[in-house]
């Protein structure tokens, strides 16, 4: 599983993060909020949190 090609575009600045994303994507990081993207709810649960990754902003919010 190439995680790369899951996790999309990067982002830097999560204030940036949080103004793309739409309310049914979540913002994740895996590094301490160094680094974010916005994935959905289904590939949080099903791929990302068994590796680490943590809501930094929910759905909805």
């Amino acid at each position: 599983m190439n995680i790369s090609e899951l996790l999309g575009m990067r982002y830097k600045n999560l204030i940036e993060a949080q103004v793309d994303k739409s309310p049914d994507e979540l913002v994740v990081s895996d590094d301490g909020s160094k680094t974010f993207f916005i994935v959905s709810r289904e590939l949080f649960d099903s791929k990302l949190q068994p590796l680490g990754y943590e809501i930094v902003v929910a759905d909805g919010e």
